[in-house]
C-alpha cells in the first residue's frame, strides 16, 4: 500500500484485474481505500462519504446520503478493512437479476434494480447485477444523480 496525505490507498497489481466475485458475502476485488475512521460499519451495505470525513449509509430518500462519493464497506472499519469504490464485489443481499442496472435504495445501505420514484427520491446508478441470486455485482457509481419530483 502506498500512504497519500496520510490516507492510505491499495495499491496492488492484483487489485487491477476484475473477476466476478465469489456467492462468499463480501469478496470483491477492485479500487479500494481505507481512510474515514468510521466503525461498526454493516458490512456489505453501500456507504456515503460525509462533509465530516466519515461515512454514513447511503439512502436514496435524502440527497445529502448519496450525492457524493460513495463506497461499500469491506467490513466493520473503513480504516481497517476497506472501502471498495470501484470493481466487483459479493453483497450482503441480492439487488436483482443478471445484466440489471442496480440504483442506491430507499432502504439504507442496498442497491436495487427498481429506480426510487418517490417525490425528492434520489435516482443514481451504483452498477450492475452479474448474478441473480448470490448478491454479486458491479459496482461502480455514476458522479450524476437525479431528484424526482413527483
Amino acid at each position: 500500500m502506498s500512504t497519500l496525505t496520510g490516507r492510505k490507498i491499495a495499491n496492488s497489481y492484483k487489485n487491477l484485474l476484475q473477476v466476478e466475485t465469489s456467492n462468499t458475502d463480501l469478496d470483491h476485488t477492485g479500487d479500494i481505500v481505507y481512510f474515514g475512521g468510521t466503525t461498526s460499519m454493516d458490512n456489505g451495505k453501500i456507504y456515503h462519504y460525509k462533509s465530516d470525513g466519515t461515512w454514513e449509509l447511503a439512502d436514496a430518500d435524502a440527497v445529502a446520503t448519496c450525492d457524493g462519493l460513495l463506497a461499500v464497506a469491506l467490513g466493520a472499519a473503513s480504516d481497517t478493512n476497506g472501502m471498495l469504490l470501484r470493481g466487483t464485489v459479493t453483497l450482503d443481499h441480492d439487488p436483482g437479476a443478471v445484466g440489471d442496472v442496480l440504483f442506491v435504495s430507499t432502504t439504507a445501505g442496498q442497491a436495487t434494480a427498481t429506480a426510487p420514484s418517490g417525490n425528492t427520491d434520489i435516482v443514481r446508478v451504483v452498477g450492475y447485477c452479474l448474478d441473480a441470486s448470490n448478491g454479486q455485482i458491479w459496482f461502480n457509481p455514476s458522479s450524476t444523480f437525479v431528484e424526482v419530483s413527483a
